[in-house]
């Protein structure tokens, strides 16, 4: 798997190209199910509209739909011209704020995000905490796995109560396990996520 970031204004020598990631990042962070459509084409590019389908479950219409909005905002394009078009991707980073105070959007924060729709414990937390703190839930929940953190210390860090930290954490942890099994990032884990919670997210990698 080829996976590059998208452009951006050190790359192209101009705005053009973090602007376009914004302007697709806060698109697809208002959209779980457009975020889903993403990871899954990110997991197992190159793939097809009929793939995605059989892996969500998804109908054909509505997979068109929605790999139509991502083309739409240049982040999937067609990269042959057989009988069914091959999708890839990019992996989309974009920087926001500086120091101590700097957070990265990144593909993992949308996986999250986009497996709300399908986790009733990521759904009741973003409608509690707002998508803010999803995305510091993802960071405190790969540090509790790198053994940085414990899950009260994540609680402490999130600002909520311990209960809630760790319903989030561990519905969190096998989406975080599936994207090292993909090679789409490389965290060390003091704590093993089983697989049969990886394979229970609501994303498929097919490539082994």
């Amino acid at each position: 798997m080829v996976v590059t970031n998208a452009p951006t204004a050190d790359e192209n020598g101009s705005k053009e190209g973090t602007a376009r990631s914004f302007i697709a990042a806060s698109e697809i962070l208002v959209n779980p199910d457009i975020a889903r459509v993403y990871t899954d084409i990110l997991l197992n590019q190159p793939t097809t509209n009929s793939s995605i389908e059989r892996r969500l479950d998804l109908a054909g219409s509505t997979t068109s739909m929605r790999v139509g909005k991502l083309k739409n905002l240049d982040i999937v394009e067609d990269v042959s011209s057989g009988k069914e078009s091959q999708l890839r991707t990019d992996s989309l980073f974009l920087p926001v704020g500086e120091g101590e105070t700097r957070i990265l959007l990144d593909p993992l924060t949308i996986a999250a995000y986009g497996a709300s729709g399908e986790v009733s414990e990521i759904e009741l937390f973003v409608d509690r905490h707002g998508k803010a703190k999803l995305l510091m839930a993802v960071e405190q929940t790969r540090a509790y796995l790198s053994g940085e953190v414990t899950r009260r210390g994540a609680a402490d860090r999130l600002n909520v109560d311990e209960i809630e930290a760790i319903s989030i954490t561990q519905a969190l942890e096998p989406i975080i396990a599936l994207f090292v099994k993909a090679g789409l990032i490389d965290d060390s884990f003091e704590h093993d996520v089983h697989d049969r919670k990886i394979r229970n997210t609501p994303y498929v990698f097919e490539q082994e």
